[in-house]
């Protein structure tokens, strides 16, 4: 008898620890769990954040892509309208050129008679 109570009382703290064990063993999974959905929150917030830092890139860059376009587009006006500008006084001065000549040749013409 004293064998068995023996025996009864050893599977006793057997159970007892793996009941123990067990408890212990489902609050640290459950820790685990807590952590790994908060890590996975704050994971998802980087993500956003960067995303949404990216997509603010890619808007400035894209805007500062239409000012530079608008800026060439002037400057190509611009240079336009000083090459028309510098073809007409260059067209001015070759006027006024020939005429200076026209008048050389009528006075060389009153003077030889």
């Amino acid at each position: 008898m004293e064998t068995i109570m023996f025996t009864v009382g050893v599977l006793t703290m057997v159970l007892v620890a793996l009941a123990a064990l067990a408890v212990y063993s489902t609050v640290m999974v459950l820790k685990l769990k807590k952590e790994n959905n908060d890590f996975q929150r704050q994971l998802h917030d980087v993500y956003r954040v960067i995303s949404e830092r990216e997509d603010s890139l890619y808007r400035n860059i894209n805007d500062e892509m239409r000012e530079t376009r608008l800026m060439i587009d002037q400057i190509h006006e611009r240079v336009d309208q000083l090459n028309s500008y510098v073809d007409r006084r260059i067209d001015k001065v070759i006027d006024g050129y020939l005429l200076v000549k026209e008048a050389e040749q009528e006075s060389k013409k009153l003077i030889k008679g």
